[in-house]
């Protein structure tokens, strides 16, 4: 009987019918401006083509090692150091933070033990390495050929970059090593500085007004000014992607964050919130890749007004719907070039524009944008400046938060710092006049509440 039985329960299973490129692959979250959770849908295919399109841009080969500070759930440190490293076979080693926390070196320990040829981290974790001065004597980092600093795109990721460069240059870490890119939860990899590339338009910089940027658009201005916003570049668009920066709001219209992205998912796609920018204009920069995200779980309304952007200006005479590396990415069989065959672009969350050589500057993003008396300020940048007034003596662990709130039909800029324990009110006081003057007098704007 059992025999019997056995057989019929062959006959009666079929294999579950095989999943559809199209099936989403993972859901990764990420926050909006007012910390409500999304999760962005990523299907199969886009995985696929991501790991892929990395795989091309960072030259990854079968048994490289890397080292890996971040967190490998989301982001940089999942599509690298998980996605990337199976699809090609490298081997990865994980540092956890709580290492990192005790022994801030200890990445660049593991760089130098292993010889490994790839390390991904953040600009804090250059920043804190640079302060472990007592463990730098056996530090080697010439194996090194590719260090991904997965927050590039940050204005302070610049200093950090630069000082464990001069520092680390002794122990052997190359300047074509260092690879800046710029990231976003919707549009996935948006650009990469490529590994081991010299030459002209390889990197670049550009020293802007902080005052044009208010305004909206790209004024150089003089180095080591106080007003100034010196960029470091987030390297170039991705093979098979193109890049174009479509305008943030209808200036006039609306005013303030929120309005401007309440005003951008009330428009449907097409509509004047989309107009391309012409070259010195700053915008949001939009994506259009078979590696991207395809939605906002559950979300279909908020999911056509970021995903399916449809620029509508004539490219020629603005910033390029194609990209500016263009053919120069040579399509490949696995990554064809995106000639206009590739439906919507996606909205990155990511304001910049297009530098020489098609090099991807940020500026700030569209969460942390605040606009006030008809101008736009980044949460990032007033942040930076509060920082640069002596914040160790005053500030606990860097603690700060900047955001704006609406008073009288425009908004006016808050911030938050979280006093040392030993520092007296006076001292506070004191600082806090001097906070006070400084964003008045670098940003020409008041702070609202301190």
């Amino acid at each position: 009987g059992g025999e019997l039985e056995r057989q019929h329960w062959k006959v009666d299973w079929l294999p579950p019918p095989r999943l559809t490129d199209d099936t989403p692959a993972y859901v990764e979250y990420t926050t909006q401006q007012d910390g409500s959770v999304l999760g962005v849908s990523v299907t199969r295919n886009a995985m696929l083509a991501h790991a892929r399109t990395l795989t091309t841009t960072c030259n990854y080969t079968e048994g490289e090692i890397m080292v890996c500070v971040l967190d490998f759930k989301r982001e940089a440190g999942l599509w690298h150091s998980i996605l990337a490293s199976i699809f090609n076979g490298m081997h990865v080693i994980f540092v956890p933070y709580a290492l990192m926390k005790v022994n801030p070196a200890s990445w660049m320990q593991m760089v130098t033990r292993n010889r490994a040829t790839v390390a991904i981290c953040k600009s804090r974790d250059l920043h804190w390495g640079l302060l472990a001065t007592k463990d730098h004597r056996e530090l080697n980092l010439s194996s090194l050929r590719m260090l991904l600093v997965a927050d590039g795109a940050n204005p302070w990721s610049l200093s950090s970059c630069d000082q464990f460069l001069s520092v680390f240059q002794a122990k052997g870490l190359r300047p074509d090593a260092m690879c800046p890119c710029a990231c976003s939860a919707e549009a996935l990899t948006v650009s990469i500085r490529r590994p081991g590339r010299e030459g002209v338009n390889a990197t670049g910089r550009g020293v802007l007004s902080m005052s044009g940027l208010s305004y909206g658009v790209v004024r150089v201005d003089q180095e080591n000014s106080l007003t100034s916003l010196t960029l470091q570049d987030c390297g170039q668009v991705l093979p098979g992607a193109s890049l174009v920066v479509v305008k943030v709001d209808n200036a006039g219209t609306t005013s303030g964050s929120n309005a401007a992205s309440a005003n951008s998912t009330a428009n449907s796609p097409g509509t004047s919130s989309t107009t391309i920018c012409k070259t010195d204009e700053v915008g949001e920069i939009c994506m259009k890749s078979s590696a991207v995200g395809s939605s906002y779980w559950g979300l279909p309304g908020l999911t056509n007004s970021i995903f399916r952007i449809s620029p509508n200006d004539d490219p020629r005479n603005s910033t390029s719907s194609l990209n500016r590396e263009g053919v120069a990415n040579e399509p490949t069989q696995d990554a064809p070039s995106t000639m206009g065959n590739l439906g919507d672009y996606v909205k990155t969350g990511l304001l910049g524009f297009l530098g020489p050589g098609g090099l991807v500057f940020v500026c700030g993003s569209r969460d942390g944008l605040m606009t006030i008396t008809g101008r736009k300020h980044n949460t990032d940048d007033i942040i930076a400046t509060v920082l640069a007034v002596e914040p160790m003596k005053f500030i606990y662990r860097g603690r700060i938060a900047v955001f704006s709130i609406k008073v009288l039909r425009d908004e006016r800029v808050c911030v938050v710092a979280e006093q040392r324990p030993d520092c007296s009110e006076e001292d506070s006081f004191q600082w806090m006049s001097r906070v006070l003057q400084a964003v008045d007098s670098i940003h020409q704007v008041g702070l609202y509440c301190l």
